[in-house]
């Protein structure tokens, strides 16, 4: 009987670890940001792109030189159908190295490696330089405030952001 009930409630604590919360957005970045800083991510819920203040938020990072996994955790309910990634402030952060964007909902993801991350995203020409062949991000100029960016390529993103949760193109009207 102590051993049935000593399973019982270690499977419950192993269930309970396990568990994730699956009703938010994730981003995973693998990247080289060898610096620490901090991430700042715009989103919509409305497929528009005109990105403020008002809808982001800040993740910050410890720099690395090795590759690591940057897990950005969106606010609960929110299903963003376009982003913007501003690689943070610092403006001694060298160049970063995006090898793979993942998004995840629930149980559905999608990846981008490598080169395919600027097939949805962009770079804001205005203050980042990009090396695709290389995939490295650099800030164009180092007294400028704003790190690097990306932002959505047109309707791609949004499409391949509604496809992941599910949604239609009638629930955004």
């Amino acid at each position: 009987m102590k051993k049935l009930l000593l399973i019982i409630v270690l499977s419950v604590f192993y269930a309970c670890g396990k568990k994730k919360n699956v009703d938010n957005f994730y981003i995973n970045l693998n990247v080289v940001l060898q610096e620490s800083d901090s991430i700042r991510v715009f989103y919509k819920t409305d497929g528009k792109i005109n990105l403020s203040e008002k809808d982001a938020f800040w993740t910050k990072v410890k720099g690395s030189k090795k590759n690591q996994v940057i897990n950005i955790k969106f606010p609960k309910d929110i299903l963003p159908n376009q982003l913007r990634i501003d690689f943070g402030n610092n403006p001694m952060q060298p160049e970063i190295i995006i090898n793979k964007l993942e998004c995840l909902y629930k149980n559905n993801s999608f990846v981008l490696k490598g080169r395919e991350v600027y097939l949805l995203l962009r770079v804001d020409e205005n203050n980042t330089m990009l090396n695709e062949d290389l995939g490295l991000l650099k800030r164009k100029n180092l007294i400028q405030k704003n790190g690097p960016s990306l932002y959505p390529v047109g309707n791609k993103l949004k499409l391949r952001l509604e496809e992941l949760t599910n949604r239609t193109k009638t629930e955004n009207r």
